[in-house]
């Protein structure tokens, strides 16, 4: 499992499993039943939540990590939004986006943890 480290503007936000196999971006959060401290798919453009078991708060980025779309509480066999110009996908648990205040328009950063045990 790999992970990568985010950060809103220059401040730490959390540490967040990465997918970025083909496979992992296609498994994405399907089998659970919470987004733990969210998933980063990077080089994802769209989402979807078929046969997901909760609800998730969605976060779309584009390639220089600006903040372009927001989707609250996607709920369980749905199709995310369609955003032009994204090509990353932060998935959380719902409720995250209103509670960290994420607006569209931020910059965020990211730098992928050189192992898994960090």
């Amino acid at each position: 499992m790999n992970f990568i480290y985010v950060f809103r503007y220059k401040t730490f936000f959390r540490k967040m499993e990465l997918a970025l196999t083909v496979e992992e971006l296609k498994k994405g959060l399907l089998g659970r039943t919470t987004a733990g401290q969210g998933m980063f798919l990077m080089g994802a453009d769209a989402i979807h939540t078929f046969n997901m078991k909760f609800p998730i708060d969605v976060v779309y980025l584009n390639a220089t990590g600006l903040v372009i779309g927001l989707e609250e509480k996607l709920g369980p066999n749905r199709q995310g939004r369609r955003i032009q110009d994204a090509r990353h996908v932060a998935e959380f648990n719902p409720g995250t986006i209103r509670q960290y205040q994420i607006k569209v328009g931020e910059q965020w950063y990211w730098q992928i943890a050189s192992t898994s045990n960090e």
